[in-house]
Parts: C-alpha cells; structure tokens; sequence
C-alpha cells in the first residue's frame, strides 16, 4: 500500500511537471529510484529481480528515444524506469500499454475535432498517471 501511494506521488509530481513544463525533473526522479530500489529489497518488496526485469521496460522506451532523436520523452523512459521498480516486469508493460492506447485515444479525438494539428506534442505522464490508477482500482474492486 505505501508503495503505491509512493508511486502515485512520483507520477503525480511528474504528471504536473510534464503538462507545465514538458519536462520530467532528475531531482524528482532520483530520490523516487532511491526510495524504489530500498523498496524492492525489503520484505516488502517484490524481490530485487522482478525489479530489475521491470526497468527493462523503461530502458526500451530510453533507447527509443535516443534512436527517434527525441521523438519519445527521454523523461518517459527514465519515468518507466522508475515505475519498474514498483510494479515490476508484467505490470509495467500493462502500465505502459494501457497509457499509449488512452493516449492515442485522445490524439485522434482532438486531431478530428481539430484542437490539436498533426505535430502537436503531448504530455505523455498524465496517461501514465491515469493508467496507474486504472490498474489499482482494478486491483481493489471486484
């Protein structure tokens, strides 16, 4: 539970930076690795493994970036990082996926109600944000 509420601060914070600024801040996501990493390790935790099979899916996302020139969020990747920490391989691929579809589902919405031209940069840690919740709530109710 308190590693949830973590995680929910962590996106929440990057959340706003990334709508206000469209940046994702390392002050921010330092000591929320820090805090993940001793996570992982406690009994609490989901087991350093799991952990680190989770980063992979951030890394990807990292190379990706590097590879687009920065089409994907260096942020983005470095978020998902984090967010491996927490949840692990299984559930940061459903984090991610989740994310990108309400994303898309947004883009192609405001692109054909014409709020939003074909080039228009979108702040991706508010469906992040969204898509984490979805996944708890889904945990929690039947």
């Amino acid at each position: 539970m308190a590693a949830n509420m973590i995680l929910g601060t962590f996106l929440g914070i990057c959340s706003y930076t990334d709508i206000r600024k469209k940046v994702v801040y390392v002050k921010v996501i330092v000591p929320f690795l820090l805090i993940g990493i001793l996570l992982c390790i406690s009994p609490l935790g989901n087991g350093i493994h799991n952990a680190l099979y989770g980063t992979v899916v951030g890394l990807a996302i990292l190379i990706l970036s590097f590879a687009t020139n920065g089409a994907v969020g260096e942020g983005d990747g470095l978020v998902l990082m984090i967010t491996g920490f927490y949840l692990g391989f299984l559930n940061n691929i459903r984090l991610l996926c989740m994310a990108l579809f309400l994303s898309a589902i947004v883009s192609v919405a405001a692109v054909i109600l014409g709020k939003w031209g074909k080039k228009t940069e979108l702040p991706f840690m508010p469906f992040l944000l969204i898509s984490f919740l979805i996944i708890k709530a889904q945990e929690i109710l039947p």
